[in-house]
């Protein structure tokens, strides 16, 4: 019986693509994220981030992997932070972190989240852009009501999820309060244990904060049953009123009733 060899094709390898935007004639170095390569110059990079500059300082090897005679450097870095960060650090006009009128400017997350994640990885201490996750979970009450109608600077909020997952990561854990109890209102057990998938991919909290993502959703239902007991308890015996009281109790209760069929039980500041 003839045997016939099955030989595999060959793989081409794609050549690497070349970010326009930060790229520049006058680059004395290559850096590479994914298959996307970025032209630019060590003095910016090593002025800015400690991180660069040690590693640049370093001698590199005779067959050092190079482009037009530069020296590449390969990040373990998705391309697309990596063109958000560059960008910041190069460009003038990439004007996220200008503050007109005492604020910082409209932005989208997903830039905020690569600028934060690599300014924090790279040491890059003044694109830690953290006023825009402080005015989207804020700190205080008053603050937190305010946002819901002009601080914020997200035109599209961000998932309370990816922002859990990026302040653990960045190291912003003031947001966090906030954050927790805004995922917590809108997502169910089954859904905290196993994740969601956002734009294709799966996001999921920690072990320890899916734990205490299902304790604080009891405690925001007993929070809620605290204002049931007080419109359902009986009105004191030097009560003065005319009867409106109790017609207004039990007004809030059906309200407070319909509210816990559409969830807003999991919400206890909305039902207060």
């Amino acid at each position: 019986m003839d045997r016939t060899e099955i030989v595999a094709p060959p793989v081409h390898q794609l050549e690497p693509k070349r970010v326009i935007d930060v790229w520049f004639e006058d680059g004395n170095c290559i850096i590479e994220a994914e298959d996307y390569q970025f032209c630019l110059l060590k003095s910016f990079l090593t002025k800015r981030s400690p991180i660069f500059q040690d590693t640049f300082s370093m001698p590199q090897p005779e067959d050092a992997e190079c482009v037009n005679g530069l020296p590449v450097l390969h990040i373990h870095d998705s391309a697309a932070d990596a063109a958000h960060f560059f960008k910041a650090i190069f460009d003038s006009e990439f004007d996220l972190l200008a503050l007109p009128r005492g604020g910082p400017a409209p932005t989208s997350f997903e830039k905020v989240a690569a600028i934060l994640r690599l300014s924090t990885k790279y040491e890059v201490e003044y694109l830690r852009a953290l006023q825009h996750l402080s005015l989207a979970y804020p700190i205080s009450l008053p603050l937190w009501k305010a946002c819901e109608t002009s601080l914020t600077t997200f035109p599209v909020f961000p998932s309370a999820l990816a922002t859990i997952n990026l302040a653990r990561e960045v190291d912003c854990t003031w947001v966090l309060p906030t954050a927790l109890y805004d995922y917590c209102k809108f997502t169910g057990p089954a859904e905290i244990f196993s994740g969601t998938v956002q734009d294709g991919v799966l996001l999921s909290l920690s072990d320890a904060d899916k734990q205490l993502c299902l304790e604080a959703r009891e405690s925001q239902k007993e929070a809620s049953k605290d204002m049931e007991s007080f419109l359902t308890s009986p009105l004191p015996a030097d009560c003065t009123g005319d009867g409106g009281c109790a017609v207004n109790r039990l007004t809030w209760t059906h309200i407070l009733n319909k509210r816990r069929q559409d969830g807003f039980w999991l919400d206890p500041t909305e039902a207060w």
